[in-house]
């Protein structure tokens, strides 16, 4: 189950911070983590391979946003957890 918006943001960021290894405060909800991060896509299927585990949604199938934020991959991670409930 997800936690609430806003905890889903922080937890994120501590996980894209972590594999960046860049400080949690650069890693802000709306900075493009490709663009201006640096963000590769093995890192990103990373991450959301743990978030996947720790919240029990299924992320092997999903799409990934065009630009990638914390923002948008915590919609698709609601997105996903919704569509798995319904």
């Amino acid at each position: 189950m997800l936690p609430d918006n806003d905890a889903l943001l922080e937890r994120l960021q501590k996980m894209y911070a972590t594999v960046l290894e860049l400080p949690e405060e650069v890693v802000t909800p709306d900075v493009d983590l490709e663009a201006e991060l640096g963000l590769d896509s093995l890192q990103h299927r990373l991450v959301l391979a743990n978030a996947g585990e720790l919240w029990a949604v299924d992320t092997g199938a999903s799409e990934s946003p065009a630009t990638l934020t914390l923002r948008s991959v915590a919609d698709l991670l609601q997105r996903l957890d919704s569509a798995a409930k319904a």
